[in-house]
This record gives C-alpha cells, structure tokens and sequence, in this order.
C-alpha cells in the first residue's frame, strides 16, 4: 500500500473508449439536470467530466482538490492440495489481480454523487429506463452498436464488453492516471504515470462537518495488472500518457 498526499500527484480518470463520439463529436459523461449523460468533450468542464482515453481530451479528466491517494496493489489467490496420497504441501494459485485507488478529495459539486448513485439519462443508458433512475455510471462505457455507445449497467462480464471495433479490446470500467509531479522543468516531461485500467467506481462515501470542508472519498476497484508508464512526452501531446486499450487477451 503507498500514500500520496494531494499536491505530489496529478490525477486524470478517462474511460476505457478512445472512440466514445456521438454525430461526430468527442463526448465525455458529464451531469446535467442531475443525471449522468453524455456530452461533447469541448464544452466540458475540466474536473467535472470523464472525457475520452485520448491523449487531448484526458487533460479535462482531472480530478481536483484530491486531498490524499491511497494506492493499494495486490493479488487474490486460492490455496491448491493437499491432494490424497500426496505431502501436506499447499501451494497458492494466483487468480486476478487486485488493485484499489482510493481518492479523497474536497467536495464541492454534486459529480461523483450522480456518477456513483445515478441516476443516468434514459436515453444515453444501455439498460431500462427505470434501471437508468437507479444507477449511475460506475461501469463505464459500453457499445450497443458499431457507433452507439451507451452507460454500462454492468450486466456484462468485461470480457463481453468490446469497443467499437467488436471484440479486440476491452472498453469495460474507467482508467486512472496518476501522475507524479516530478519532472524535468526545462522539458515538462513527468517520470512516471502509474496506470490502473479497467478500475470500475465500487465506493463513494461523504464525510460532512459543521465546521470544516466536507470531503468525499472515491474508490476505484481493478482486476487488470496495473501498468506502470513512463512518458514521452510533455502533457498534453502523444505520449504523456499511455491510451493503449486493454486487449482481450489480457483479461
């Protein structure tokens, strides 16, 4: 487990879909009217959306006035044997990865509430419109069609959920950036972006005081290896994060 305080890292959560376009335009999941909907990456706010995994668009997924981060990495494993007729001998078999990023942060808008509790726009959710009233979109992005992306329900197994391309890769849950803020000054290139794919949101609590600043605490959940980066480039030009899509293969 590692702790980062707030002002060491810069964080930047995008979905798992380089491709996520509606009539055209780069789109990004945003609240308006107190729902979880899809709107046009350009006029979204920085920190109050969760853009595109582009290496231009990732820049307005930023999460703000992040307090502290709490980096988790671990497996799960199931212990094998003893087997009859053989030595007392366990062994464990490792069966997913497991990491956990744990984000607090000072709240200030309603974001993260609508994104973990919903409710999510009828027309832009993949399930049922009473569904869409119930949940939010903890999931992530999920095709329908060759163009039509929807709010995931969660319904899918990841390894059910491709982009828009059929099956190759894996659009299923969110991506986190986290990137240390050292680096050289002269060319603005980071020394390391440390990546957690395919993270779905599975916490989100509030803590209110009558006297101080309310905070809220985000937790992402991966069983994707994470991938540490080390970038080519200053932000936000190729190369200053890594938008490679999770390939089946991998899961």
């Amino acid at each position: 487990m590692t702790y980062f305080l707030g002002r060491d890292v810069d964080l930047y959560i995008t979905t798992e879909s380089a491709t996520n376009n509606k009539a055209g335009t780069d789109q990004a999941i945003i609240v308006s009217g107190d729902e979880a909907v899809f709107g046009a990456v350009s006029a979204a706010v920085a920190g109050a959306c969760i853009p595109n995994m582009t290496v231009g668009d990732a820049v307005k997924g930023i999460v703000n006035d992040v307090t502290g981060i709490d980096l988790s990495i671990s497996v799960s494993d199931e212990d094998v044997g003893p087997f009859l007729g053989k030595p007392q001998i366990m062994q464990k078999v490792e069966l997913r990865k497991e990491t956990v990023v744990t984000i607090t942060r000072k709240k200030y808008d309603n974001f993260w509430d609508v994104v973990f509790n919903g409710p999510a726009n009828s027309t832009d959710f993949i399930g049922s419109a009473a569904n869409a009233k119930r949940m939010g979109a903890r999931f992530g992005v999920e095709y329908t069609a060759a163009t039509a992306v929807k709010v995931s329900s969660g319904n899918n197994f990841m390894a059910d959920v491709g982009d828009i391309f059929g099956t190759t890769n894996c659009c299923y849950g969110y991506r986190i950036h986290l990137q240390l803020k050292g680096y050289d000054a002269t060319s603005g290139i980071t020394e390391e972006v440390f990546t957690v794919p395919n993270a779905i949101l599975t916490g989100h609590t509030v803590s209110l005081s009558a006297d101080g600043v309310s905070e809220e605490t985000l937790e992402f959940t991966s069983s994707v290896a994470p991938l540490p980066f080390t970038p080519s480039a200053a932000k936000p030009a190729a190369g200053w994060i890594d938008v490679t899509p999770t390939a089946m293969t991998e899961l």
